[in-house]
């Protein structure tokens, strides 16, 4: 080996076979063994600066002290607001200075500390921090008193931290008024921000509540935010309500049709609910189809239980007992027959009706080959969202054209490409009890059934006028089967209620219902042409 190979060799290894090295803790510890590093103190547990340690000179902090300087006024938060003070407030600070102020908070606090003014304090190194821990701990106080206003929120774009753009998401329904929602531009994914009216920015909904020393949202503050979006007729995001014309919907009925459309004054819309007034997945689903029939012209009628009447009218609802679920179906066309209009009945969670003009029920081929069609003609054309009233108007035309049926409903499924497999108009079909139309007959609900009591109508329909309607091209999005509160409240994970519902409709209408091929036990397919005793 070659002298400089032998040096090389030489350096890498240990001076001594037992070196030491000594870790931070001052132990001793064998060569190789990785060094532990100390933990860094958590200065600030709360995600916020929150008083419970000594103020801290930072970049942020004298941004501020300028921005307060430049524009004559300073955002302190006190008790949870956030208020806006005029540097001319007078002060006094506690002398001589505090004995638990220390290091560098101490040598900033003697520089300020002998300020008349805000005004004074931030030109001698004083930021809000620091005003906010010496109120805190009662260092400094405002004299005569204090005479800031609430500051005005949410804070403008302009005066926005840098990094920081406007989200295209919608608002968070808990975040304070006077706070405004952003992306940061210097994260990889998306992170919303939080900007307080001071100016700080904050990432959670936990920290948010802390400052301003509330539970954010509750029970309260949906009904506030509910309230607020129905007034200004927007859904539960913020969004304003928006339909295609009528007129394209209507364009759709025969000239026969169109001569019996109804005016929406001819109908009593009635919302069935129950137990949904008091938690955040029913509330959103009552201001989605309140705002949705409002915008549309109608005001409907809520049918509550008992219990939950005041939590509905709470909302602004014109909100009455209707009872159970059947009962309170029998209710509304009770009330719609003495008032003489025809009964929209829908449910409480519908977020969306659309129409799909097209028709591919004479379509030869494999199922498959038809689907894949039927799919790609759902997303070639672009249906028309339409309005509560204008489906039920249309229905109801359809209905009255036809001289017979007087039951009028929609596709049973949210899957657009199974409804244009159909024929456009069904007259034994299935009529879901999610929105339908109810003119002038006197079938009522049977009160002895909890669940698919909408199968056991249809039924009736069929045995005394021969017929309903149902639209195949009118879907409606809703989640009757996951939400709480409602029909799901008398479900059970077993099926048993499903299943005893089930035996009532076979016993009273022998022959209809048969099994269903995919989805279990507890669904049935209805069959009217296949009944025994025709």
């Amino acid at each position: 080996m070659g002298k400089a190979m032998k040096v090389a060799a030489k350096a890498g290894k240990p001076r001594h076979k037992k070196a030491l090295v000594k870790d931070l803790s001052g132990k001793k510890a064998k060569a190789g063994t990785p060094v532990k590093k100390k933990p860094r103190p958590v200065q600030n547990s709360d995600g916020f600066y929150s008083g419970k340690f000594l103020p801290q000179s930072t970049l942020v902090g004298g941004k501020a002290a300028k921005t307060a300087l430049k524009i004559g006024s300073i955002v302190l938060t006190i008790d949870g607001q956030f208020i806006r003070v005029p540097l001319t407030q007078k002060l006094q600070y506690q002398a001589p200075c505090p004995p638990d102020k220390q290091g560098d908070s101490r040598i900033r606090h003697e520089s300020f500390m002998h300020a008349k003014s805000l005004k004074e304090a931030l030109i001698g190194g004083a930021q809000p921090n620091d005003i906010f821990y010496d109120l805190k701990k009662g260092h400094l106080e405002f004299v005569p008193v204090l005479k800031g206003k609430v500051a005005e929120g949410p804070l403008p774009f302009s005066q926005w931290p840098d990094g920081i753009r406007v989200s295209e998401r919608n608002r968070p329904w808990w975040l304070p008024d006077d706070w405004a929602h952003g992306v940061k531009t210097t994260c990889v994914t998306y992170l919303p921000v939080y900007i307080a009216p001071n100016s700080r920015t904050y990432f959670h909904r936990e920290v948010i509540e802390k400052i301003v020393e509330q539970q954010l949202g509750g029970l309260d503050g949906m009904v506030d935010w509910a309230k607020k979006q129905l007034s200004e007729g927007r859904d539960w995001t913020g969004q304003p309500v928006k339909f295609d014309p009528d007129a394209k919907l209507f364009a759709c009925l025969t000239k026969s049709e169109r001569a019996k459309l109804p005016s929406g004054k001819e109908l009593h819309v009635a919302i069935i609910s129950a137990r949904r007034a008091t938690e955040r997945t029913g509330i959103r689903g009552i201001v989605n189809v309140q705002t949705r029939c409002l915008a549309s012209g109608i005001r409907p009628r809520w049918y509550v239980d008992a219990e939950s009447l005041s939590a509905y009218r709470r909302l602004g609802l014109d909100a009455v007992v209707g009872g159970k679920l059947t009962p309170s179906r029998n209710k509304a066309l009770r009330d719609a027959q003495q008032m003489g209009k025809a009964c929209v009945q829908m449910s409480d969670d519908i977020s969306r009706w659309e129409y799909h003009n097209g028709d591919l029920s004479d379509m030869e081929g494999r199922s498959e080959e038809k689907m894949r069609c039927a799919n790609e003609l759902v997303k070639s054309r672009s249906c028309l969202v339409i309005s509560p009233a204008a489906a039920a108007r249309f229905l109801l035309a359809k209905m009255r054209a036809a001289e017979g049926p007087q039951l009028g409903g929609v596709y049973p499924s949210g899957n657009a490409s199974f409804g244009l497999l159909c024929d456009a108009i069904s007259t034994e079909a299935f009529i879901l009890g999610d929105f339908f139309v109810h003119d002038d007959s006197p079938c009522r609900f049977d009160e002895s059934i909890t669940l698919k009591e909408d199968y056991d109508f249809t039924c009736s329909h069929l045995q005394r006028h021969g017929s309903v309607l149902r639209c195949n091209r009118i879907i409606v999005h809703a989640s009757h089967e996951t939400n709480p509160g409602g029909a799901v409240a008398v479900r059970d994970k077993k099926g048993k209620k499903e299943r005893e519902n089930i035996g009532i409709l076979r016993r009273k209408w022998p022959g209809v219902f048969k099994p269903h091929g995919t989805r279990g036990d507890t669904q049935v397919r209805m069959v009217w042409s296949s009944r025994q005793n025709k």
